[in-house]
């Protein structure tokens, strides 16, 4: 089986089916990649003459577990202006913003989002200690870049 002539056989078919059911093109060429890659893994079990069918099953079963994946974790695209509560100045978000990751995520759940940090622990998999931890240096962190700007 010639892996570049199945590709180029098969590859419009299985990019429109993952478009009809995700209704994203981005998602739909990840599916596509993401089906071939499994071709690739899978070659020895594929009948020859019956690659289109598997790649469609394959398509079919990758949208839906998809799709199943979207409705348990349903979450709203990021946007690039987070909502600052009037009692907030700009900058400090800005500035929180501009931590690490691990520091930010922290600071993020426990002074806006509300979080105990036992809570923060179980939502991150790490210790409590550990989120007392990063939530001490994003402090000294925050403090040092905002001294002089006035809140």
């Amino acid at each position: 089986m010639d892996i570049t002539q199945v590709y180029n056989d098969n590859k419009n078919s299985v990019y429109r089916l993952a478009l009809t059911y995700l209704h994203s093109q981005a998602e739909a060429e990840d599916v596509c990649h993401d089906v071939f890659i499994k071709l690739i893994e899978h070659k020895v079990s594929v009948f020859p003459g019956k690659e289109r069918a598997w790649l469609l099953t394959v398509t079919a079963n990758e949208c839906k577990n998809r799709l199943k994946f979207w409705s348990r974790h349903k979450s709203e695209k990021l946007s690039a202006d987070i909502p600052v509560e009037d009692t907030q100045s700009p900058d400090i978000l800005e500035t929180v913003m501009s931590l690490s990751v691990k520091e930010r995520t922290v600071i993020y759940l426990y002074y806006y989002e509300g979080y105990a940090t036992e809570e923060i622990a179980g939502i991150l998999k790490i210790t409590a200690s550990a989120v007392r931890s990063r939530m001490e240096r994003a402090r000294k962190h925050l403090k040092t870049k905002l001294e002089g700007v006035e809140i």
